[in-house]
């Protein structure tokens, strides 16, 4: 083979591992964006769904147990009319509502705290591996290693979500951000086993992104982010939704009381009869 063919072959395989390089590195900052656009795609439902539940939720917890007592009260003077004895009523209204009444009771108020779950153990092996995969992207995205403003504010994204990702163990978050250093591994390899590698890092590194849009995609049509916009847009155009749907439970909940306070004249008044 000539010199010349040599020199060729080298420049091509050389243009292809640097064009292989810059996709890898383009792909690398790609999942970076999406992973951040994620966590504060999740902060923003989160946040939504606390005030959505601190304004609404005590108002249909309310309107359950008024519902639920008349419920109970029809069933009461059905039975009676029935000539059914007072021990059979109340045992016939504890047996038909006995699920309601646990589900009303077990409902907790929005705003009273929920003890933070405790993550299972891993098993050794995947806890080293959490731990290993920490410290390096730890190491990665430190603030003081960046080149420059726009990269620094990144890091800066990253690292508390990071820190996240570690304590609550997600695995998967932590490997996707470790994705794309393979140039560190490849140093020693042929030109072929180069430009495989990097090949194989290019693939993992476009199937991350691919889940990763079709992760912000599944919360973005969710019910929780759909109403969220539906409330945003309506406050926009001067509309407060929240207001007037609270405003309406409160007028349900004043009907439903008027009409179990008359369920319940009703029942006393069966007793004299």
């Amino acid at each position: 083979m000539k010199p010349a063919a040599l020199i060729h072959i080298n420049t091509i395989d050389e243009k292809e591992t640097t064009r292989l390089f810059e996709a890898i590195e383009a792909k690398q900052e790609q999942v970076e964006e999406l992973t951040i656009a994620i966590e504060e795609l999740k902060s923003e439902v989160n946040l939504f769904e606390r005030r959505y539940n601190a304004h609404i939720s005590r108002y249909y917890l309310e309107l359950d147990k008024v519902e639920l007592e008349m419920k109970e009260y029809r069933l009461r003077l059905q039975l009676r009319r029935e000539n059914v004895s007072e021990e059979e009523i109340e045992a016939r209204v504890e047996s038909c509502f006995r699920t309601s009444r646990a589900r009303v009771d077990a409902y907790k108020e929005v705003d009273e705290p929920e003890p933070t779950p405790q993550a299972d153990k891993l098993p050794e092996t995947k806890a080293k591996h959490l731990q290993d995969l920490y410290r390096k992207l730890a190491k990665r995205y430190h603030p003081d290693k960046a080149m420059d403003t726009k990269e620094e504010g990144r890091r800066e994204q990253l690292m508390p979500l990071i820190n996240r990702a570690y304590h609550e163990q997600d695995l998967e978050t932590l490997e996707r951000l470790s994705l794309g250093e393979t140039e560190l591994h490849v140093s020693e390899k042929t030109v072929a086993e180069k430009r495989v590698a990097l090949q194989a890092e290019l693939r993992s590194l476009n199937r991350a992104t691919s889940q990763l849009r079709l992760e912000i995609n599944r919360l973005k049509t969710g019910r929780t982010y759909q109403l969220k916009q539906q409330i945003e847009n309506a406050k926009e155009a001067g509309t407060d939704l929240l207001t007037a749907l609270a405003k309406d439970l409160e007028r349900k909940i004043k009907s439903s009381r008027g009409q179990l306070a008359r369920l319940i004249n009703m029942w006393h008044r069966s007793h004299s009869a």
